[in-house]
């Protein structure tokens, strides 16, 4: 993988700094920051890594696309799930970038956070992350001072959560993403992603806002993976978090694919 992205980096000692911090958040450290991982990794203190994070020049989406590319090779699968979710990083200030008083279900329920839009390649042989967007409320993608003070693009604007998906779903079709499903709950189950899902060529099982789930016929292409999201009253709670797991992990499982 290192190989692969190598051409992103366009400093020999940014190439060795990723290549380092891969190897360490791959090492199961409980909690990974740049502290513990560099402490993982035997260095005198987190300054290189955060460093690289914060203001070594890289191709940031570059490597995004070009690892895409390989996780498709590596887990390709024609009735692959595409999964949406988000996460939350709980924050102590309002100074990080998008940090804001917002539901996260991480923190189960409203607390200062970071919330980032997700989306999960999902196929019988696996699952891995491939594409990610940080999601910036109303108050701060309006606030010039803060955005110049913590240097946010001009071209990163206010996006709602379903249009930041609606984005990563285009970026995976573009890339040749193989997969035949979307899944999501109720946060991405309107309409306006529902068509764009749609016209991307992609099948869809999302949770919809105040409905019950009709189940389809047993003849349509959707009645299996229906039945499997619905197999009993306490499937939520399972999405959310079953023994345990990521949500995505989850929902894979349920689905029939993934480890």
């Amino acid at each position: 993988m290192a190989g692969l992205v190598a051409g992103c980096f366009p400093r020999r000692e940014t190439r060795q700094t990723f290549r380092e911090m891969t190897e360490a958040m791959l090492m199961g450290v409980a909690q990974a920051n740049c502290w513990t991982l560099a402490e993982a990794l035997g260095h005198g203190g987190p300054h290189r890594l955060q460093h690289f994070l914060a203001r070594a020049v890289w191709d940031h989406d570059a490597v995004r696309d070009r690892a895409a590319r390989w996780i498709a090779g590596q887990l390709a699968d024609d009735q692959a799930v595409l999964v949406v979710d988000e996460t939350g990083d709980e924050k102590s200030s309002t100074d990080a970038v998008g940090a804001a008083r917002q539901y996260s279900g991480a923190l189960g329920g409203i607390g200062l956070c970071q919330v980032a839009v997700h989306l999960t390649y999902a196929s019988r042989s696996g699952q891995a992350l491939i594409d990610r967007a940080l999601y910036l409320t109303r108050d701060w993608a309006a606030d010039d001072e803060r955005r110049e003070l913590t240097g946010v693009p001009d071209e990163l604007t206010f996006a709602t959560k379903p249009q930041l998906a609606a984005r990563m779903l285009e970026g995976a079709r573009e890339v040749g993403m193989p997969a035949r499903w979307v899944a999501a709950d109720e946060v991405y189950g309107g309409r306006d992603l529902r068509i764009r899902i749609r016209e991307l060529g992609y099948d869809y099982a999302l949770r919809l806002r105040g409905r019950r789930p009709r189940e389809p016929p047993r003849d349509h292409p959707g009645g299996t993976l229906h039945r499997r999201l619905t197999a009993d009253q306490a499937a939520p709670q399972r999405l959310a978090a079953a023994a345990g797991r990521p949500r995505h992990q989850e929902l894979g499982r349920q689905l029939g694919v993934g480890g």
